[in-house]
């Protein structure tokens, strides 16, 4: 995982960039937005948190949030938008430094598929996260993700092609600079989510392309939302 954590830390500075320039971005801060509108002091952690624009978000609309990334730059970087906010530098691949039953919330956005168990990380959520807590994730769309587009003679992209899915794999992606993707078809995600006791509220698989250049009937993030039972 340190090999993982070093690839952030190289790419923390072009990739906070690149987010606060990115129409995909935004798209997604209007989902999550539009979920979390208030808290009354409720304890939430941001799980991958970055560079902290959601950690920040989360404390301005009343909840006693706190992030947590395992690159030291990405917390660098959080620590010097959102001075008021709380950051620490934590491996998630790791076990959690917090007690049981501590979080009405655990946030992670676009963090799972760059994480190699996935099944670790659930199941320390579940033992930080209060009876009744929630889990909620976004992840870029297994379906859609690692495929190229097909366009028609005007250029417009109409369609994905895709030529494996079913099975894991890793990848390098080249965004930010080289970044390590881990592929797991969707159903491994809400699998592994059940095994540790999670049961599934909702789902949700916003408009990313303008459907002008980009056909718009087609994802590419997914986000979910679970609570924990007893």
């Amino acid at each position: 995982m340190q090999d993982i954590i070093n690839q952030w830390n190289r790419a923390a500075l072009k990739y906070t960039e690149d987010q606060e320039n990115s129409e995909f971005v935004e798209s997604n801060k209007r989902v999550v937005q539009a979920r979390f509108e208030h808290f009354s002091g409720e304890k939430i952690l941001d799980l991958g948190c970055g560079y902290g624009f959601y950690t920040d978000y989360f404390s301005k609309i009343g909840a006693d949030a706190m992030g947590v990334d395992g690159s030291e730059k990405m917390i660098e970087i959080a620590r010097d938008r959102y001075p008021t906010s709380e950051f620490s530098v934590m491996d998630i691949t790791t076990p959690f430094a917090f007690e049981n039953d501590q979080f009405d919330v655990v946030f992670s956005n676009q963090v799972l598929m760059d994480i190699e168990n996935i099944d670790f990380v659930f199941s320390e959520c579940r033992r930080i996260l209060k009876a009744g807590g929630i889990l909620y994730y976004s992840i870029v769309h297994p379906a859609f993700y690692d495929c190229y587009w097909l366009k028609d003679l005007n250029g417009y992209r109409y369609a994905k092609a895709m030529d494996k899915y079913i099975k894991h794999y890793q990848c390098t992606n080249e965004f930010w600079g080289k970044t390590e993707h881990f592929h797991r078809p969707l159903s491994y995600y809400l699998n592994v989510a059940a095994k540790h006791g999670f049961v599934l509220k909702q789902t949700c698989e916003p408009v990313s392309y303008d459907g002008i250049n980009k056909n718009s009937d087609l994802p590419l993030f997914f986000f979910a939302e679970y609570i924990k039972t007893d």
